[in-house]
């Protein structure tokens, strides 16, 4: 777990575990699921599925790397002055919808939004979850924040969400899933992983909640190659359930979008986006 002057970012592998682990527990029944970090990445985890091995690896989906560098310093900001002011308990997203025009960081709009933030966060650190409030609004989008859940202390990024149509939204995951797939199979036999366990996941994190499970699962059916891997899970949405690996992070809801496991995933009716 990184930590930056008393702000804890979150373990985006950690949280992609927790996910697969939920999921294989409670929506498939396995009885025994044991994660571990791997010590020489990659893979990032192994993972014994009731008695069976996997070699685990997590890809963030991620798009417009230079503007979500900015909004993922806006939450850390927020989530610092918070835990200074020590207001900070459950967990908060920071949702930006589009790309809202944001303030430099060291100006004193900036400032202002993060003293928006910290009010709301600690006019709401005894509730459950919350509405969304707006903070900033303009004609190329809106930012937001909300409370999520009473657990965890910890402000997240949601976005941005480009509102586009569905079928750029699917070229757009399509494009970022081929690349993750390329890199991450060229890794893993460079390292010659798939000699020492045949059974690969690859684990996609929807970082900023790009798109929703079917967009993903049109998405991945496009993408050339992805059957080399076992199964390919598809880590989504924030869930006000507790993190069972990384306490101080959300959960997050998953499923599986291909698995050669038939209990696991069933192929669709047509591979067509």
């Amino acid at each position: 777990m990184l930590r930056r002057q008393g702000y804890m970012r979150t373990d985006e592998e950690l949280v992609c575990a927790d996910c697969l682990a939920h999921c294989l527990r409670h929506q498939f029944g396995c009885q025994d699921v044991h994660v571990a970090r791997a010590d020489d990445d990659p893979p990032d985890f192994w993972v014994t599925i009731d008695g069976e091995e996997f070699a685990v690896e997590v890809a963030s989906i991620v798009k417009g790397q230079e503007y979500h560098a900015t909004c993922r310093k806006l939450a850390e900001a927020i989530g610092k002055a918070s835990k200074e002011r020590g207001v900070l308990k459950g967990t908060y997203a920071l949702a930006v919808m589009r790309h809202p025009t944001l303030p430099k960081r060291t100006s004193p709009k900036w400032r202002g939004l993060v003293s928006q933030a910290n009010s709301f966060i600690g006019a709401n650190r005894g509730a459950e979850s919350t509405r969304e409030a707006r903070l900033l609004e303009d004609a190329d989008g809106h930012l937001g924040i909300t409370k999520l859940s009473s657990q965890g202390a910890t402000v997240e990024l949601l976005g941005p969400t480009d509102g586009k149509w569905e079928d750029k939204i699917q070229d757009e995951i399509h494009e970022l899933m081929q690349e993750a797939v390329a890199n991450k199979r060229r890794k893993l036999e460079k390292k010659g992983v798939p000699s020492q366990c045949p059974r690969i996941m690859l684990l996609l994190y929807d970082a900023y909640g790009y798109g929703d499970t079917d967009d993903a699962q049109r998405a991945l059916l496009r993408v050339h190659g992805y059957e080399w891997f076992h199964s390919v899970f598809w880590a989504c949405s924030f869930t006000d359930r507790p993190n069972e690996l990384s306490p101080e992070d959300p959960g997050r809801r998953g499923t599986f979008l291909y698995s050669k496991r038939e209990t696991w995933w069933r192929s669709p009716t047509t591979r067509s986006a």
